[in-house]
């Protein structure tokens, strides 16, 4: 079968049409008539139960055939065709065995994987993603390693019960690490603890001084102050008993020194202040002639 005239550029030459197949020439071989046709419609109209006569001059046709000239086969080689995969090529005649073979995206090739079981067949362009979805590309068990075909692993890890195995491991790798993981945080959070525990100590320890050395100047000054108050006091009588004895006078007693305020009890021999007295402080001190003491 030769090629359909539609493919080509220009329009085909009657020369180089076949008169069996009414195609243009593909392979083409000279019948002992000397008229020209493909090589396959010879041999298909040979082994058929059509007539075996050349179409053109009625003579027999015979397998003895010879190739046409030269300049014949250039001509027809040099005709400029279109890819019938509607890849958008154009080229020479002479090309096409080439591109179809090599170049055009859109011929189908079959399988790389085609000795492993394979027998699709694919475009050239969609090669790659196929290779990595194939039932037939080879893959390794997650679980022990084994390669096989990807159609043959799920059966693989079936009868090896190797997956199985190979979760359980997973299962107490995780158990292990997430033990590991609260043993290191606990750690963490003993370490960060303790150190809180001594910069509260720190803290407290310094707080305490603080208050301690305010607490101490603040008894500081109140003593100060009674030592004033007491010096201020005895100051006081100083001066006036200073300026009695310049009178000529003799300066009164402190009222705590004068024996008009303090009075001993005869019975329990206790100091007591008559202006405070009363029967629950002493009962004895009820009624009793009191002296006056110091006098």
């Amino acid at each position: 079968m030769g090629l359909d005239p539609r493919q080509f550029v220009d329009a085909v030459d009657e020369k180089y049409i076949c008169k069996l197949c009414h195609k243009v020439f593909l392979d083409p071989v000279e019948n002992v008539c000397g008229h020209i046709f493909c090589s396959s419609c010879i041999k298909k109209r040979l082994k058929g139960d059509m007539a075996k006569r050349c179409p053109v001059c009625s003579a027999p046709l015979t397998t003895k055939t010879a190739q046409p000239s030269m300049d014949f086969r250039l001509e027809l080689l040099n005709l400029q065709i279109r890819c019938h995969n509607k890849c958008g090529k154009t080229f020479p005649l002479a090309n096409l065995p080439d591109h179809m073979g090599d170049e055009c995206p859109n011929t189908a090739v079959p399988c790389p994987n085609i000795s492993k079981g394979c027998k699709k067949k694919i475009r050239r362009c969609d090669i790659k993603k196929h290779v990595e979805e194939c039932d037939f590309r080879e893959v390794e068990c997650e679980a022990c390693g084994f390669v096989t075909v990807y159609c043959n692993l799920f059966t693989h890890q079936s009868r090896v019960r190797c997956l199985e195995k190979k979760l359980k491991q997973q299962v107490i790798r995780e158990q292990r690490n997430q033990a590991n993981d609260i043993k290191r945080h606990r750690s963490q959070l003993t370490k960060l603890n303790v150190r809180r525990d001594v910069e509260d100590r720190k803290a407290f320890l310094e707080h305490a001084r603080h208050l301690k050395s305010g607490k101490h100047k603040r008894h500081g000054s109140i003593e100060n102050l009674s030592d004033n108050q007491t010096r201020d006091v005895f100051l006081t009588e100083l001066v006036n008993n200073q300026a009695q004895s310049d009178d000529g006078s003799s300066p009164p007693p402190h009222p705590s020194r004068t024996g008009h305020a303090v009075f001993s009890c005869v019975r329990c021999k206790k100091l007591y202040n008559a202006m405070s007295n009363n029967e629950k402080a002493c009962r004895w001190h009820a009624g009793v002639s009191s002296v006056p003491w110091m006098e």
